[in-house]
């Protein structure tokens, strides 16, 4: 027996597949594809096609994208390959809304979409890379070997290990190794913000009792992380990628857009290197496990 709902309407359909508390979490940029992925989605839902069918054609279609940039790196094909990686990242977005609409939503499609993403994503860097390497012919060894260091940066790794490693500090406590006491012995876990944890969700927060200064200084550091928390986001790369392609288009020197492209490699890899160091010397793990402790105490 099928699960779909039958919805009387194109409206019914996004309200019930889209909906509010979606828009809260969602990219900024995605709200943008969302009217064109709801009509697609509108169009799928009544068909056979399965929400994770729709997650493999995006990989398809992305993957295909690149490896035609980097066989042809010519500026038509690029402009096709650009418009690819958009419906690529359309077809992102109708996947969880087919899901939603057929009542299909899986921890295997969630599996499959944060899949999607990381494969997709490092591959669209280099691509791009190659394709601009051509007019740094000189440097191109420099160039890719950025891009290189910064494509393994697009999926987060520093916050994932981080996530990965206090889920084993709670599930694990039986094994030494992850006895938590040994690690905590000399060190003392402030009450402090979890300065990447806040890039994922609303734990940030401005005491009361801190003087002006330190409030004011709180509130400029909490916006500009939830800057770049839209910044570094897929959507937005491959957003900031097509700006490069229209300035490239008008006329723009090629010198000034490989510096806008180093610029964006350069400031994915910081992103990391400054996750990096909070755990390295802000003691961010202990930080980290004592906020999920401490929820997960509050809700059981």
């Amino acid at each position: 027996m099928s699960n779909d709902k039958d919805y009387q309407n194109f409206l019914e359909f996004s309200a019930d597949v889209f909906p509010e508390e979606k828009l809260k979490i969602d990219p900024f940029l995605s709200r943008y594809y969302r009217p064109f992925s709801l009509r697609v989605s509108w169009l799928l839902y009544k068909t056979n096609i399965t929400p994770n069918f729709v997650t493999f054609l995006q990989i398809i279609v992305g993957l295909t994208a690149c490896l035609a940039i980097v066989l042809f790196p010519k500026q038509q094909v690029f402009i096709l390959g650009i418009i690819f990686l958009h419906l690529a990242y359309l077809l992102d977005c109708s996947d969880g809304e087919i899901a939603r609409a057929k009542k299909m939503s899986s921890l295997e499609g969630v599996f499959l979409d944060k899949f999607a993403h990381a494969i997709t994503m490092p591959s669209i860097f280099m691509a791009v890379s190659i394709y601009y390497s051509q007019y740094l012919f000189e440097y191109q060894f420099f160039l890719l070997t950025i891009s290189f260091f910064a494509s393994l940066c697009t999926f987060n790794p520093v916050n994932r290990l981080i996530t990965t490693i206090v889920q084993q500090l709670i599930t694990k406590k039986q094994y030494s190794q992850y006895d938590l006491n040994k690690y905590a012995k000399n060190k003392k876990v402030k009450n402090e913000n979890d300065d990447l944890q806040v890039l994922e969700d609303e734990y940030f927060f401005v005491p009361k009792d801190r003087s002006l200064k330190k409030r004011i200084k709180k509130r400029i550091k909490r916006k500009m992380l939830r800057l770049g928390k839209q910044f570094f986001r897929h959507v937005s790369y491959l957003f900031f990628i097509t700006i490069l392609l229209i300035i490239e288009l008008i006329g723009v020197p090629k010198s000034v857009i490989l510096i806008l492209w180093i610029f964006l490699l350069l400031s994915v890899i910081a992103k990391e290197m400054y996750g990096f160091q909070l755990v390295v010397f802000k003691n961010l793990i202990l930080k980290r496990y004592s906020r999920v402790e401490a929820k997960i105490k509050e809700n059981f």
